[in-house]
């Protein structure tokens, strides 16, 4: 058996001259702020907008105030899985993992929305900025260029909500290009990549049902490139540093999953018995491989194909796009192969054979999709996997430039710098803004309720959402409110299983608590719900839509 010695980390030719280091780090410097303008951006309107969460980001930062208050998470957010189909398939995401990330930033901010929106533009940050840090240790100054591009063109499609915003799919974006760039280092056999790959799949597969897919195939890839010289009988030189980041990833593995381990003890059932029965009740009616290939439009660029993060994402795009979509996996087959690689650059094939097992496992959640209701965020996903393909297809390209080389020189390196600082203040400037309409809209329903309820002293309240909006918007938006100014809320509709957030049960409030009423103009027929002894607090038009909202509050005695 031979001897093999570890692969450089540079995957193109020629070694640069030393003296071209000072070149690529004001490059990365550069790479670096770039990355960083759009989620700093997206943070600084955030908090000069007051903004509060409403909806599911209010859920989750209620469950990340749980924490505080000592209420652990062991489980993930609701997932829609069994909504309306059969109570008995209720099923929760797969962990709590993001509600732990964003924990320490709500610590530090005194517990206010400012710590939330502060934790979900640390998560997009830090994210970027590591794909930078690995793409130049992949392929020095070119690679820095090729994939920091990657980087602002997901910061642009997702738009500036999935910056600092915490709703659940919005967390594992970025993260999910990390991964890609990640997992080219891992199999490039830089065991430094492991830990945070694990964390970022980890995040990914726990933060909604519908991207266990592409976490399992990035999982299987990257235990397929490590196991690798042990399946062929290779021997390989272990560097000093391999042994740590494997002791780092089996510890942070270990951390990141230890509450969903905890939860098949604490909960009966649990979350993964009440996952499998899900998976396998033949229930959704999927639309197949051959409709799912119709997303495949999302790789695609041009009209029909991919664009930013809207309520059409799941809208069937054009012909020709789906066409071009195909065309693009097949090509990403055909480099993975590795035929007619330029000779001492096998390894360009690498970010290509990644792309392939990432978009293969966007298609299989693609498959998976009911024929309705779509939800776009179920393939929110694609965006950063498109991205980082036509990376990968570049790099692959430049492979064949005979010149092509990991380090530049200063009088091309800097201004391509400086199109990166430009890059980015273009995806932070053209990015989908927020819905701050509707946003405002349940922030003042919030500060109403919260003006008339003052300070709680650890007092419970009940909120009853009646309607559509009410319940799923406004409802949890005025929990955090009431949180805020030290109530113990219960906002949720019960589940009809045990779950870690069971103090927030509308059900579980104590006989006498204080109750909240909010009603929609547009559904006047359920305001007969209405408590006869509740009074009226306020009126909030609705600045998105036609309608108000209505509060009443029932008084405890």
């Amino acid at each position: 058996m031979g001897r093999i010695a570890r692969r450089p980390d540079l995957t193109l030719l020629r070694r640069a001259d030393p003296r071209d280091w000072t070149t690529t780090d004001r490059l990365v410097a550069l790479a670096v702020l770039a990355v960083l303008v759009a989620p700093v951006v997206a943070l600084v309107q955030a908090l000069a907008h007051g903004w509060q969460p409403n909806g599911d980001d209010a859920t989750v930062a209620l469950r990340t105030a749980g924490i505080l208050d000592g209420h652990l998470p062991v489980t993930g957010m609701r997932s829609t899985s069994g909504d309306g189909v059969d109570e008995a398939l209720s099923t929760h995401h797969l962990g709590p993992l993001q509600f732990y990330l964003l924990v320490i930033p709500l610590a530090l901010a005194g517990g206010s929305a400012a710590g939330i929106a502060a934790g979900g533009a640390l998560i997009a940050s830090v994210a970027s900025v590591l794909s930078v840090v690995w793409s130049r240790r992949l392929g020095g100054a070119l690679a820095v260029v090729v994939f920091t591009g990657g980087v602002l063109l997901t910061q642009w499609a997702i738009g500036t909500d999935a910056l600092f915003r915490p709703f659940n799919p919005f967390a594992p974006l970025l993260p999910t290009y990390l991964s890609l760039v990640l997992l080219w280092a891992l199999a490039r056999d830089d065991r430094r990549a492991l830990p945070p790959f694990v964390v970022a799949v980890s995040l990914i597969a726990q933060s909604n049902l519908a991207f266990l897919p592409l976490a399992a195939a990035l999982a299987v890839m990257a235990t397929v490139v490590l196991l690798w010289p042990r399946i062929t009988r290779t021997r390989r030189v272990r560097a000093r540093h391999d042994t740590r980041a494997e002791r780092w990833a089996l510890g942070l593995g270990g951390l990141v999953w230890l509450p969903s381990i905890a939860e098949l003890f604490v909960h009966h059932p649990n979350n993964l018995t009440q996952f499998v029965t899900w998976a396998t009740s033949g229930t959704g009616d999927p639309i197949g491989f051959a409709k799912g290939a119709t997303y495949l439009n999302l790789i695609a660029p041009g009209p029909g194909g991919f664009r930013r993060s809207t309520e059409d994402l799941l809208v069937d795009g054009t012909g020709p796009a789906t066409v071009l979509g195909v065309l693009i996996l097949l090509l990403l087959a055909a480099i993975a192969t590795g035929y007619r690689v330029p000779r001492g650059r096998a390894s360009s094939a690498w970010p290509a054979r990644v792309a392939l097992v990432a978009n293969l496992g966007m298609l299989l959640t693609a498959s998976r999709l009911p024929e309705w209701p779509l939800a776009p965020y179920w393939v929110i996903t694609w965006l950063p996997v498109a991205a980082f393909t036509w990376a990968a297809l570049a790099w692959r390209g430049l492979a064949y430039l005979e010149n092509a080389s990991p380090h530049l020189p200063a009088g091309v390196a800097l201004p391509l710098g400086g199109g990166l600082l430009a890059g980015g203040a273009a995806a932070a400037t053209l990015a989908l803004p927020p819905a701050w309409s509707e946003i405002d809209s349940m922030t003042q329903v919030a500060r109403t309720a919260g003006d008339d309820l003052g300070p709680g002293d650890g007092r419970h309240v009940q909120v009853n959402g009646l309607g559509f909006t009410p319940t799923l918007g406004a409802a949890p938006a005025i929990a955090w409110q009431a949180h805020r100014q030290g109530w113990q809320p219960h906002v949720l509709t019960t589940w009809p299983f045990p779950e870690d957030a069971e103090h927030l049960w509308i059900e579980t409030a104590p006989e006498g608590s204080d109750r909240l009423y909010i009603t929609d103009s547009t559904q006047p027929e359920l305001i007969k719900d209405i408590s006869a002894s509740a009074q009226h607090v306020g009126t909030i038009p609705m600045q998105h839509r036609e309608g108000e909202l209505g509060v009443y509050r029932d008084v405890a005695e």
